[in-house]
């Protein structure tokens, strides 16, 4: 995988390109902290309220603006809320905590550009890690946390010995072990295990959190752990479990009963105030 890098991304990105971008809904860069971020806007009806900070799948070594933003514009377009995608620094040329400064510092920003408004973190598979890094460091820095935590198939448990890696390694087309493991040591890099792995460094108390996983996910263990970490400490945390859906499966298929099911329960769960 290490030779073939730039190849592995450039597939990746073709993910982008299985269904079209959502109609009505402006795409522009915005240079944040030195970091390309990109706005999702629904010009028919936006909502400003709240911002949707997005953070891409891909193992932390894979995605960028091309491989998700034909799914973003979609969840700008339901949710009627802006939406910040940030293309976060990749392992392995950039391995942590690169990343999670370049999130924080976007975050920051926002913070202090919009004092006001709540902020909603929502990533797929890796960048659910990522959220759930971003805001125990955020806790631990003491400023002021998202308002809502939104995982797809999140990636959070590095360590990769869950049973789901077994039980659903037949049922799982999307994810393997050995790319899991693969990324995650690229992420890693020079530090331990136990100092990156989100799971294992939560700190602090975290925000409402919906999560949403296929059912046939080697992550789908993943997402019970953060699920039970989380709902020990807040009392608005929501795990549901699709059945038959495979990782990130709005990626894939945005015209899905299931896909369009996982859009409304999200925009329900941030609405509610």
């Amino acid at each position: 995988m290490d030779n073939k890098i730039n190849e592995t991304r450039l597939g990746f990105e073709n993910l982008g390109k299985i269904y079209d971008k959502a109609d009505n809904v402006t795409i522009y860069k915005e240079i944040i902290e030195h970091v390309d971020c990109y706005w999702f806007k629904n010009q028919k009806k936006l909502n400003t309220n709240k911002i949707v900070i997005y953070l891409h799948g891909g193992g932390f070594v894979l995605g960028s603006i091309q491989s998700h933003q034909a799914l973003v514009s979609h969840l700008a377009k339901h949710l009627s809320l802006p939406v910040l995608f940030v293309e976060y620094s990749l392992a392995p040329e950039k391995p942590y905590p690169n990343a999670i400064n370049d999130i924080l510092s976007v975050y920051e920003h926002l913070l202090r550009q919009y004092q006001k408004i709540d902020i909603v973190f929502m990533g797929d598979s890796s960048g659910g890690g990522l959220a759930v890094s971003t805001i125990s460091k955020i806790n631990k820095r003491g400023i002021r946390p998202p308002a809502f935590m939104v995982l797809i198939s999140p990636l959070v448990d590095l360590s990769c010995t869950n049973d789901s890696y077994v039980t659903n390694a037949q049922s799982d087309p999307v994810l393997t072990k050995k790319f899991v493991q693969d990324s995650s040591s690229f992420y890693i890099g020079g530090y331990n295990l136990s100092e990156v792995n989100p799971i294992e460094t939560m700190f602090g108390h975290f925000p409402s959190t919906l999560i949403l996983v296929g059912s046939g996910e080697i992550l789908l263990d993943d997402s019970k752990l953060i699920y039970k970490k989380i709902i020990s400490q807040q009392v608005k945390a929501k795990l549901s479990i699709y059945d038959n859906q495979t990782h990130v499966w709005i990626l894939t298929n945005i015209q899905t009963e299931e896909s369009k099911q996982a859009i409304r329960e999200i925009k329900d769960f941030i609405t509610l105030d």
